[in-house]
């Protein structure tokens, strides 16, 4: 085996069982219950935390309702898009951040009515834009070339619509490039620079038909430092002020994105929602002061709900020994948890009724990619085949970007609330796997 660092070997070992015999946990299940849930409902397999998600929405609500007057906060529909899970979410007193047709179809269908929807995508097509505008979706225009593609509808149809712009504050978020958005090179938003935001939104005060509600500022996903946060605040205040000097425009929110992060490693002391919350509140309320009136905050995060309520778990197929590396193969891979082959990401790993020698192991997946490696590096039992392991932290971004690559099935999923767990996905069959395509009958 290689030979650790003493920082790896540190970090490695918390991935370890207590004394024998004692049970071990991962999150707030057990490793025999995470057992049991494999066992009965198959490999691969994802678990969700249904009372954790509560509680963190509940958390996150409280936080800032405590630090400021008034309030709203959606869901990031795209970190987990499951019906059951977006409708606890609902249930629990969030609105819906929607990013395509099927995402606001999904909202509309579980109750969400239109005006706790907010359409944020950054390309939107004029069929999307009439399906909004028809149901009374606030859309968030993100470019002039949005803003004209909705005049255009909204001429056609008729009918007003609620509208905010998505502004670039260019803002560093200090996170990982592939989920930094507020930073003047990304492809979202309107730039705050060169007064293009003023241009935007006096535009939109020449058409009738768009009532302008708000502005929003979205700098990035996995946020772990409260700088980025207050940078934000300041930028999108001057703005709002601006805007009211310069076009008389009062608006009703200011949504200031998600993006506030979870540690996805042992010992990394997480950002919380009060520490955000009281900075966030209070600069804004100071920077808004000589505006004479306070409108919402909207915040609209995603990961923060959901990222550490899920768990893949996975059957182990064999272990791999060569001179140079160590491997667990398992039967899941980047088709169903992509985010270390996208963005370099960690999840934690237990062997979940492994009790062999240990030692230093790569996750590899079933697909035949040279990338599909889910970690790399972990102090772990040398588990058998038969075994199971766990992948920490998949909640967000696991199961909804899933695909059915190389032909397996998309994993099945499963919420647990009060102690009962329930299926919420059935496993994909052939049937599934095939629906919707055409074999020609020249070819059969």
């Amino acid at each position: 085996m290689r030979t650790l660092t003493l920082v790896t070997t540190i970090l490695a070992l918390v991935a370890l069982p207590v004394k024998a015999g004692q049970p071990t946990r991962t999150g707030r299940f057990s490793h025999d219950q995470l057992v049991r849930y494999a066992e009965k409902y198959g490999t691969p397999l994802y678990v969700y935390d249904g009372d954790l998600i509560e509680m963190k929405f509940h958390r996150f609500r409280s936080a800032f309702a405590a630090a400021y007057p008034k309030v709203k906060i959606y869901y990031a529909l795209k970190a987990n898009t499951n019906l059951s899970i977006v409708a606890l979410l609902r249930k629990a007193g969030a609105a819906a951040e929607c990013i395509s047709l099927g995402e606001i179809r999904i909202a509309l269908g579980l109750g969400f009515p239109g005006q706790d929807i907010l359409f944020t995508s950054s390309s939107k097509s004029p069929d999307e834009l009439a399906f909004a505008v028809e149901n009374g979706v606030t859309v968030n225009l993100d470019s002039m070339g949005d803003l004209e593609n909705l005049i255009a509808v909204v001429e056609r149809l008729q009918k007003k619509v609620p509208i905010s712009f998505r502004i670039n504050p260019d803002v560093d978020p200090k996170t990982h490039r592939h989920i930094a958005t507020g930073h003047k090179f990304s492809k979202f938003g309107i730039l705050i620079a060169h007064d293009e935001f003023i241009a935007a939104y006096r535009r939109a005060l020449q058409c009738p038909w768009l009532e302008i509600k708000g502005i929003q500022s979205h700098i990035g996903s996995q946020i772990m430092q409260l700088e980025p946060f207050i940078r934000n605040v300041e930028l999108v205040s001057l703005a709002v002020r601006r805007l009211k000097k310069e076009l008389g425009i009062e608006l009703e929110f200011i949504d200031l994105g998600g993006g506030l992060g979870i540690p996805y490693q042992d010992g990394v002391a997480p950002l919380t929602p009060r520490t955000v919350a009281a900075e966030v509140g209070r600069r804004l309320k100071t920077e808004l002061a000589d505006l004479g009136y306070l409108p919402t905050l909207v915040l609209e995060p995603g990961r923060y709900f959901v990222g550490d309520s899920g768990i893949l778990v996975a059957r182990v197929n064999s272990v791999k020994h060569t001179p140079y590396r160590h491997f667990i193969n398992v039967n899941t891979g980047f088709n169903h948890l992509i985010r270390p082959l996208l963005y370099e990401a960690y999840h934690r790993v237990r062997v979940l009724n492994g009790t062999g020698k240990l030692g230093l192991f790569d996750l590899a997946g079933n697909i035949c990619e040279t990338g599909d490696i889910l970690a790399q590096d972990r102090l772990l039992p040398t588990p058998r085949p038969g075994d199971y392991v766990a992948f920490l932290d998949a909640g967000a971004y696991g199961a909804s970007m899933a695909s059915p690559y190389n032909s397996f099935f998309m994993p099945a999923e499963v919420l647990v609330r009060h102690g009962r767990d329930s299926l919420i996905r059935s496993r994909q069959t052939m049937d599934d796997l095939t629906r919707n395509q055409i074999l020609l009958d020249e070819l059969r």
